[in-house]
């Protein structure tokens, strides 16, 4: 876990090699604590171990799928920041409805700019830090 000053641990969870090279690579030069995994029975395992502040998950996975993974997540680990991508076109936005209502931070469509990706970690990370902290001082 980092302290409020430090940019945010991350796990990318996705099943296609490239995507998570390519997100680790970007994340990593931007001094982000980057760990990749290629499904979701591998991200709860890790996620058990309690060291990342924000989970990158896609979810379109063979075996379990991202919806799954978030759901035993947020089940496990109520607090836990996950961002949701998807390569599905979704013209109803059902599945980011579904992902969101379950607890998800945001939800991006894959392919989505490095840069969009990286914004969209830091908020959902500094606000549930804010939320956190505004808590514990009640």
């Amino acid at each position: 876990m980092t302290t409020l000053n430090q940019k945010p641990s991350v796990l990318v969870v996705d099943d296609e090699k490239v995507v998570r090279d390519i997100i680790y690579r970007y994340l990593t030069k931007k001094n982000y604590d980057v760990l990749t995994t290629r499904n979701g029975r591998e991200a709860l395992l890790l996620g058990s171990q309690g060291v990342f502040d924000v989970v990158v998950l896609d979810i379109n996975m063979p075996g379990m799928n991202g919806l799954e993974v978030l759901h035993q997540l947020k089940v496990k680990y109520p607090n836990a920041v996950v961002i949701m991508l998807t390569g599905v076109a979704d013209p109803e936005s059902v599945i980011e409805s579904t992902a969101i209502g379950m607890g998800a931070a945001a939800f991006l469509k894959k392919p989505c700019e490095l840069a969009e990706l990286q914004i969209a970690i830091d908020e959902a990370y500094h606000k549930h830090r804010t939320m956190l902290v505004s808590a514990a001082s009640r």
